[in-house]
């Protein structure tokens, strides 16, 4: 007999079509990490599905029951627990959290405080808070968690040094005598990121940082929701 899991706790991260009625769903569940479900027929007009359609949408935590053996399980319930009101720039920053967690999650390798650091981070960004912050907090604090955290103690006793940054290396400090380095990050701001003081220079060198770490884990396939938010930019 397939095993089931019963009103499991879990953020829905992606919905996608899967055949001709029927959506694979993937989760973020707090005590089973990252997981697809299929949902059968969840275009029916039936009252349960349409239900099951308002609760399953991105962002969104559920109550979710599934059952099977294989890695792709089947959906047997879902309950909408809350919802986040995320619209224009803060909804497409939902989804690249989104796209990020789908790329790096394990399937079925529980961590529970990145996913009380999603919960946080949906949070604050549906409460009005600076999106920049939140977003580069959001991936600072997700390194670490998943074991690829940045160590600052290299810049703690030199703020007017510059230092390069090697993924696998960590901080080295860049010799004077070789001038300016293109790829330099100042000791002062990487001093005050440390420390969280968010400023108009912090963010920015934040934003390099965390694009330079995440670039080799998240490999070479473009992230949809930049392009979707440059596109709405654009247009």
């Amino acid at each position: 007999m397939s095993a089931r899991i019963e009103g499991q706790p879990a953020y829905v991260l992606h919905l996608r079509a899967y055949r001709d009625s029927s959506a694979i769903i993937d989760l973020f569940s707090r005590d089973y990490g990252y997981l697809s479900l299929v949902a059968k027929g969840l275009k029916s007009s039936s009252k349960s599905r349409q239900q099951w359609r308002a609760a399953l949408q991105p962002g969104n935590l559920i109550q979710v029951s599934w059952q099977g053996r294989s890695d792709l399980k089947t959906l047997v319930d879902v309950q909408l627990n809350s919802t986040f009101p995320l619209r224009g720039n803060t909804l497409y920053c939902a989804f690249y959290i989104n796209e990020v967690l789908g790329r790096l999650l394990q399937p079925f390798d529980p961590q529970p405080e990145v996913f009380k650091l999603y919960g946080r981070s949906l949070l604050e960004l549906s409460s009005g808070g600076q999106i920049e912050p939140i977003l580069r907090s959001f991936e600072l604090t997700l390194l670490t968690e998943l074991g690829y955290g940045v160590d600052f103690s290299p810049v703690e006793s030199a703020p007017e040094a510059y230092f390069i940054y090697d993924p696998e290396h960590g901080f080295s400090q860049v010799s004077a005598s070789m001038g300016p380095h293109p790829k330099a990050f100042s000791g002062r701001l990487l001093q005050q990121l440390a420390r969280a003081e968010w400023d108009a220079e912090t963010l920015k060198l934040a934003k390099r940082l965390n694009r330079l770490i995440l670039a080799p884990l998240l490999g070479e396939r473009p992230l949809n929701s930049r392009k979707l938010f440059l596109r709405q930019q654009l247009g």
